[in-house]
């Protein structure tokens, strides 16, 4: 499919399954997903499932729901994480890292950065979790795995009963921590983005977006041997204004199409970058489904 180069510029900047931040923020995005799908009957829940036995990242055995240690409730976002997205290295299961608001829903910002820093505090980046696992006949493939939950959630969103039971804050929830982790793919990935446009886009001057300041900085943190610091601001390529610069080239929105079909697409494309593309498209694809599939 073609796709328009206005969303290459929008969305065309990620890291996919990112073992930070996002990561979490991902978490936080499927477990809210959860809560809204336990309002169906027991028999048409497809979220919070998983398999009891694995080959090759297949199930070939039952689909068993997330067992909470009190009955008659769902699974709290800690016993979900322990459950099934690899949440776990000595002593981080005794952590509580859900941060909830007075109504009783998490907040997603707060509870992403207590994720993290519960790994990095027990010497590790957040396991790159196969979130397919948590979902009923879930595949090993992302875009699977993202366009499932977001169908879920509006088929769910659809059903009166389940729409009623949940209250619009659930859903509103959801699309909420679905738009942060956007955000936090585009703003993270612009640290690797901004230098490569300088260097490859040469004679023209790079206009950068600033998102504000990285939610999870700190000052004090050391990171180890081989990993970046993280940045005080979440900053990115605003490739409109760049290309709207009056004191750049021309021709500069040709130079810059051609870059970024190079640099995420091409034959001579980066390898992460290249296999992100897809997973961009995903996301996209599921926001638009939400503002054109959900009946009002």
């Amino acid at each position: 499919m073609k796709v328009p180069f206005v969303l290459s510029l929008s969305f065309l900047i990620t890291a996919v399954w990112a073992g930070g931040y996002q990561n979490c923020l991902e978490r936080v995005w499927l477990y809210q997903a959860y809560l809204i799908d336990q309002h169906n009957p027991e028999a048409d829940r497809q979220i919070g499932y998983g398999c009891t036995n694995w080959k090759g990242n297949r199930c070939m055995g039952n689909w068993v729901p997330c067992r909470p240690r009190q009955n008659g409730r769902p699974c709290t976002f800690d016993e979900f994480q322990n459950n099934f997205l690899g949440n776990t290295r000595p002593g981080m299961n005794r952590q509580t890292q859900a941060v909830t608001r007075p109504d009783g829903s998490l907040d997603a910002t707060e509870t992403a950065k207590n994720c993290l820093w519960t790994w990095r505090n027990a010497g590790g980046a957040p396991f790159n979790f196969k979130g397919y696992k948590a979902v009923k006949h879930g595949r090993n493939n992302h875009n699977d795995f993202i366009y499932r939950v977001g169908q879920i959630t509006n088929d769910n969103f659809n059903k009166p009963a389940v729409r009623a039971a949940a209250g619009a804050q659930a859903f509103a929830n959801v699309d909420d921590t679905l738009s942060k982790i956007t955000t936090a793919r585009v703003a993270d990935h612009g640290r690797h983005l901004i230098p490569a446009a300088r260097t490859n886009l040469p004679g023209v001057t790079i206009v950068e977006k600033d998102f504000g300041p990285t939610p999870y900085y700190r000052d004090t943190w050391t990171p180890p041997a081989g990993v970046e610091p993280d940045p005080q601001r979440w900053k990115t390529v605003d490739w409109e204004a760049t290309i709207n610069n009056r004191a750049n080239p021309p021709d500069t929105r040709t130079q810059v199409r051609d870059w970024l079909n190079r640099y995420y697409r091409g034959p001579t494309a980066n390898g992460n970058a290249r296999d992100h593309w897809q997973v961009l498209r995903s996301y996209k694809t599921i926001t638009d489904r939400t503002n054109r599939c959900r009946k009002h």
